[in-house]
């Protein structure tokens, strides 16, 4: 990394070439033009004024005592007598007294002041000239400054695409090549830490900030606290809020946000609701960005009622609702499973003059899909189209799962049409779409056609996931189809993919079913998954009551330590053939 520290060795050799000449020329005892200019200008001055006497007065005779009486009552001797003194001045100080140039008499920039008692003044350096000194270290100045502008330019854009090395790196270099960084520096290291949720490197330099004698300021608190709450430690974002105060720094309405917007990322509606009370009890005004994070806590938890509450304390005090601040209240609503709010709220919105985005349809849609109600998403997906609005992968995935969640013989065909649909706009589709579509023709019991989008899947060159191979297991299980559940299950081996519950469900499931039961291969298959660490939750353990019988799969469980017990058999219940 090129530092202006070339450029100050360059000013210098400059100023030692100019100096010695003008040394030179006041050792000589040359005169200096514009102290020639100036005695010039006094002598006319005095010339000028006699002759005006002369008019005013005539010249005086011999012994003639009333002309000088007048003469010097009228105060012109005065002026002569002054321009005189000044214009005798000017010609002394333009030929200096021999070995002391006027300009000698100063220290040259950088050295120790010796003049005192029985000290004499320093010579000037013969490589640093009265004249050239100066131009040197501006030019200097300009130099660094430019060179910590284009240092800053470099740590932002490492800090936005969170390259925290890159970053380290251009600021060690700096300060190895002798630059001086600022606050502005060291606070974009920290954001492009933030960026990373690393805390710990985020600490490791503001400790070097200090060391240095770099200001801390109160964006610098700021980001620490913006590293903390994207690491989910909303007790270390009000630490650092205090430390800040303890360091005699004031903090600002971005300081209480982010602690609010910590405890909404947890749904910690409370807690962000006590900061906000907080924030008020410091008499700083919260702004919008404070409202929708505490609006967005009670998203999280899906409680309406609370997320209205506050989004019309926002109208109260006339401050600006934007995009997310409804589509925080559309989430609720959706959580919740209120479509008719959600529906609502989104009328509300267009009605206030907000336009709604992409996601703000998709809660939307979701909503529809949660509640089983294919007609109103696919109304709404038509909506969001009309308004130029072009949907995007979580939309088709919403609206395929309404499809999935609808149930019947033809929701296969209409997942799939919607999978087409999806390809067609050319959004980026990726595994939860085909995911989606895969479990709806599962649970239409279409294993074929389920089959088939999952090759179109591969055939894509995306990578199936586990939630992809235990909606391609689900219809089969269902048939008791053990055989191809066997070997989707080779497969998903050979593609490096880790067995989850869901799947291990679906294995269990087709040995149960199987006609007859494959109470072996089920009790292997629990095994094997226990020894993977999965999780055994209640409902693989009834299906392993159904697979093996409920006396061995106690017998089971105790055996290897799980502390699940199968729920009792219905009284009634036919018992699956053996």
């Amino acid at each position: 990394m090129s530092f202006p520290l070339d450029n100050l060795k360059a000013g210098a050799c400059a100023t030692a070439k100019i100096a010695p000449d003008c040394v030179k020329k006041e050792q000589a005892g040359a005169p200096k033009p514009s102290r020639l200019v100036a005695f010039c200008a006094l002598a006319a001055l005095a010339v000028a004024l006699v002759a005006v006497d002369s008019v005013a007065f005539g010249w005086p005779g011999v012994g003639d005592s009333t002309w000088w009486s007048a003469y010097i009552s009228g105060g012109f001797a005065l002026e002569v007598a002054l321009s005189s003194c000044l214009a005798g001045a000017a010609f002394l100080r333009m030929f200096p007294a021999r070995g002391c140039p006027a300009k000698a008499r100063a220290p040259a920039a950088g050295a120790k002041a010796t003049t005192g008692p029985g000290r004499r003044s320093s010579p000037p350096r013969p490589d640093a000239g009265a004249k050239a000194a100066p131009a040197s270290g501006s030019a200097a100045s300009a130099d660094q400054k430019a060179a910590l502008l284009k240092l800053n330019r470099a740590l932002d854009a490492a800090a936005q695409s969170g390259e925290t090395a890159l970053a380290e790196r251009l600021l060690r270099d700096f300060e190895r090549a002798g630059g001086q960084a600022g606050t502005v520096s060291y606070n974009l290291m920290l954001r492009a830490c933030a960026r990373r949720c690393d805390v710990s490197l985020c600490q490791l330099w503001l400790r070097r900030m200090e060391a240095a004698g770099v200001e801390v300021t109160v964006c610098t608190f700021n980001t620490m606290m913006d590293a903390c709450s994207k690491a989910g430690s909303a007790q270390a974002c009000a630490t650092w809020l205090k430390r800040m105060e303890e360091y005699g720094l004031q903090p600002n309405v971005i300081s209480f946000a982010t602690v609010i917007y910590a405890h909404a990322r947890l749904g910690d509606a409370k807690g962000a609701e006590a900061w906000l009370v907080k924030m008020l009890e410091a008499k700083i005004e919260p702004d919008s960005v404070a409202f929708n994070s505490l609006i967005h806590a009670y998203s999280v938890k899906g409680d309406v009622e609370g997320a209205l509450k506050w989004l019309h304390e926002m109208r109260k005090l006339n401050l600006e609702t934007s995009v997310a601040t409804y589509t925080s209240v559309l989430d609720a609503c959706a959580k919740a499973g209120d479509v008719e709010n959600a529906e609502r709220w989104l009328q509300d919105m267009i009605c206030a003059g907000v336009e709604p985005n992409v996601v703000s349809y998709s809660v939307v849609i979701g909503a529809c899909a949660k509640a089983s109600d294919l007609t109103r998403a696919e109304y709404w997906h038509d909506r969001m189209v009309e308004r130029g609005i072009s949907p995007n992968a979580h939309t088709y995935t919403a609206i395929i799962s309404a499809c999935a969640k609808k149930a019947g013989p033809e929701c296969g065909e209409w997942a799939e049409r919607w999978l087409d649909k999806a390809l067609a706009a050319g959004v980026g589709v990726d595994a939860a779409v085909y995911s989606s579509a895969i479990d709806a023709c599962g649970k239409a019991g279409d294993a074929e056609r389920g089959a088939q989008i999952f090759k179109r899947m591969k055939e894509s060159g995306l990578a199936p996931n586990i939630m992809a191979y235990a909606a391609l297991a689900r219809p089969f299980a269902y048939r008791g189809d053990w055989i191809k559940v066997e070997i989707i299950t080779e497969s998903m081996t050979a593609d490096k993919i880790r067995s989850n519950e869901y799947f291990l469900y679906a294995q269990l499931l087709a040995y149960a079913v199987a006609r007859p039961r494959q109470a072996q291969r089920a009790e292997q298959c629990f095994r094997n998954a226990c020894r993977q660490m999965i999780v055994v939750n209640d409902h693989v353990v009834g299906v392993l009551a159904r697979a093996v019988g409920r006396p061995r799969c106690v017998e089971l469980l105790q055996e290897l330590g799980i502390k699940h017990r199968p729920a009792p058999e219905t009284r009634g219940r036919r018992r699956p053939e053996q």
